[in-house]
């Protein structure tokens, strides 16, 4: 019989509700044991739940004295401790009279707890850290990859308003807005979130977004807010306009969350539209209302920056941006994540006739033929 084992659980989802994972290390006798599991579409709260559920289940072979879990989720850590008792005595309800949320689940971890002897709960603050929470985190979120199809691309169109031009001066995060797009097609998935940034905003910057910290001064702070964040994009490729901007910023506030955050990009890939722009457009104007006029894009509603608003407006300039690019996507369903309808979607095909005209053929005159050999000759290096 195995003295004491040592049980770090997280779970973690895309979206809230959307897909999710869980994962688990188990530790004992010098050992270390690693367990998870996805859902195609749940929550992070049930997640959460399934991983301590998962866990305890597992150490029940080890047959063990005691256990010591240790969790980021309060919800998990008082629901078990505190509030379940409460709630068995009002027959699963709240004080309000309203069904317990996940029930199901929390009458498993309830039933499962009264095979153990002993029981001692934990919590730890989330992205700060602690390396067994580090790595259950890891496992959670990497567990979630096993609910998307091979041929999903999921991607977050993102923006960031700000206290100021540049975050090693001390300026914050202020509002952050992200838009789902899966396969090129927007899902209806967001994150919107106001911040107070704890110091003063420039009057130049209230110019432009007409944010200012007495709006402000109610919002949650940045790390009331990081893990759902890091959440919704983890595992996603990011596009933002002048991504270096907004990624600077967003690496500088998770690092205050984290001295151990890695940055932004150990978690996804990053697409510069404003790069793109340059490529495409070069000598133009690129910034996103050229790029809206350019594309036919209304953007009259635009009269400040605002997170949100902007990542509308530059999810359809990238898509505008990169037409085409989608005909070598697969098709799948109409939105990966909505498990409600999850219709395959049907592209129509158009067959051309047989007795169309001809495509009329230009041959190179004499000057161009001349022009293509000596491109070949200066090119002769080139291996194919």
């Amino acid at each position: 019989m195995i003295e004491k084992i040592k049980i770090f659980t997280d779970g973690a989802c895309l979206g809230n509700p959307g897909p999710g994972g869980w994962g688990a290390l188990i530790c004992y006798q010098g050992k270390k044991e690693e367990i998870s599991g996805a859902e195609f579409n749940t929550t992070n709260n049930r997640m959460e739940l399934t991983a301590a559920i998962k866990a305890l289940n597992k150490a029940l072979e080890l047959a063990p004295n005691s256990i010591d879990i240790t969790t980021d989720s309060e919800y998990l850590r008082q629901g078990i401790t505190q509030w379940i008792f409460n709630w068995k005595q009002r027959g699963w309800k709240t004080n309000q009279n309203r069904s317990v949320k996940n029930i199901d689940l929390w009458q498993k971890l309830d039933e499962i707890v009264t095979e153990y002897e002993k029981i001692e709960w934990h919590w730890v603050r989330s992205h700060n850290g602690h390396p067994e929470n580090e790595r259950a985190d890891f496992i959670a979120r990497n567990a979630i990859k096993k609910t998307h199809p091979e041929n999903v691309d999921r991607q977050v169109v993102f923006d960031t308003e700000t206290t100021g031009l540049k975050p090693e001066e001390g300026h914050r995060v202020i509002e952050i807005g992200c838009i789902e797009l899966i396969n090129r097609r927007k899902t209806g998935s967001t994150f919107h979130r106001y911040i107070n940034p704890g110091r003063e905003i420039d009057a130049e910057a209230i110019k432009i977004h007409g944010l200012t910290n007495e709006f402000l001064v109610n919002q949650p702070s940045f790390s009331e807010i990081a893990d759902d964040f890091v959440s919704f994009i983890c595992g996603s490729e990011l596009i933002a306009h002048n991504a270096s901007f907004d990624i600077g910023f967003l690496n500088s506030e998770l690092k205050r969350v984290n001295i151990e955050w890695e940055g932004i990009s150990s978690y996804c890939t990053v697409i510069d539209t404003l790069r793109l722009a340059r490529q495409r457009h070069p000598g133009q104007k690129n910034n996103l209302d050229s790029l809206c006029k350019r594309y036919g894009i209304d953007n009259t509603h635009r009269e400040l920056h605002g997170a949100l608003l902007d990542s509308e407006l530059l999810a359809e300039v990238y898509l505008a941006m990169t037409r085409g690019q989608e005909g070598l996507k697969f098709g799948i369903t109409q939105s990966s994540y909505d498990h409600q309808k999850e219709q395959p979607h049907q592209e129509e095909i158009h067959r051309i006739s047989t007795d169309r005209a001809r495509l009329k053929v230009l041959e190179p005159n004499e000057e161009e033929k001349l022009a293509h050999k000596q491109w070949l000759v200066n090119h002769s290096t080139f291996s194919w």
